[in-house]
C-alpha cells in the first residue's frame, strides 16, 4: 500500500513532468501541502525524493525550485544511463521467467498500439510500467535503484517533445518495443543491442530539439 509520501511524490512528479510546474518556478512546502491536501511531513519526504531525482532543488529561505533543463547535465546522465540500461536489459533477458517474458511481450504490444492511436499520457504510463517491471526482472536492486532517478528526467523531455517531434518519438517507442521483445526472447546480446539503439535514438531527440551542448 502506498504511503502519503508515495502519493505526494507521484502527484508532484507528474506535475513536473507535464510542466504544470515550470522549470525555474519556485513553490513552497505549504502551497504543496494545501494543494494536495496532504500534511507537511509526507510533503517534506516527497520533496527529498524529488531532489534525489534531480527534479527540484531546495533553496534555503526561498522555497523549492523546479530544476531547469540543462542539456550538458542531461548528456552526462545519459552516459551513465547507457551502461545501466544495457546491464539491466541483459540481466532481465537472462533471469526473467517464462511468465515474466510473456508480460514483456504484452507490454510491447500495448506500446505499439498506443504509439499508433494513443496519447502521450498513455505512452508515459506504459513506459513507467516497463521501467518498474524490468527493474524487478533484472534481479539487481542496486542497478535498478541507480537508474531510477535518471528516468524521471528522461520522461520529462520525452513528454515535452511527444507531439513536437512525432517521427523521432515513434522511433523511440519502436526501440522500447524492441528492448521488450529482445528481453522476452532471452537473447542477452540482442537485448544489449536493442538497449543501445534506444539510447542512440534518445540522443537524437535531444540533439534535434534542444541546444546541442556536447559533441
Amino acid at each position: 500500500m502506498k504511503t502519503l509520501a508515495d502519493k505526494a511524490y507521484d502527484i508532484l512528479e507528474d506535475k513536473i513532468l507535464k510542466s504544470k510546474y515550470q522549470p525555474g518556478e519556485l513553490i513552497s512546502e505549504k502551497k504543496l501541502s494545501d494543494e494536495l491536501g496532504i500534511g507537511r511531513m509526507p510533503i517534506r519526504e516527497a520533496i527529498k525524493r524529488l531532489e534525489n531525482a534531480y527534479l527540484v532543488k531546495v533553496m534555503p529561505h526561498r522555497g523549492i525550485m523546479v530544476t531547469e533543463i540543462k542539456m550538458e547535465e542531461i548528456f552526462l546522465q545519459i552516459e551513465v544511463r547507457r551502461l545501466l540500461e544495457r546491464l539491466i536489459a541483459k540481466r532481465a533477458a537472462k533471469f526473467s521467467t517464462s511468465n515474466e517474458k510473456k508480460v514483456f511481450l504484452d507490454l510491447a504490444d500495448r506500446y505499439e498500439r498506443i504509439t499508433e492511436s494513443g496519447t502521450s499520457d498513455q505512452a508515459l504510463e506504459v513506459d513507467e510500467e516497463f521501467n518498474e517491471y524490468v527493474a524487478k526482472c533484472c534481479r539487481n536492486s542496486f542497478a535498478a535503484a541507480s537508474l531510477k532517478p535518471y528516468h524521471a528526467h528522461a520522461r520529462r523531455l520525452y513528454y515535452r517533445q511527444y507531439y513536437a517531434d512525432t517521427a523521432t518519438i515513434k522511433e523511440i517507442n519502436k526501440c522500447h518495443c524492441n528492448v521488450m521483445r529482445a528481453i522476452a526472447s532471452g537473447d542477452e546480446d540482442l537485448a544489449v543491442k536493442a538497449s543501445d539503439d534506444l539510447i542512440d535514438w534518445i540522443i537524437k531527440l535531444y540533439r534535434d530539439n534542444y541546444m546541442p551542448i556536447m559533441d
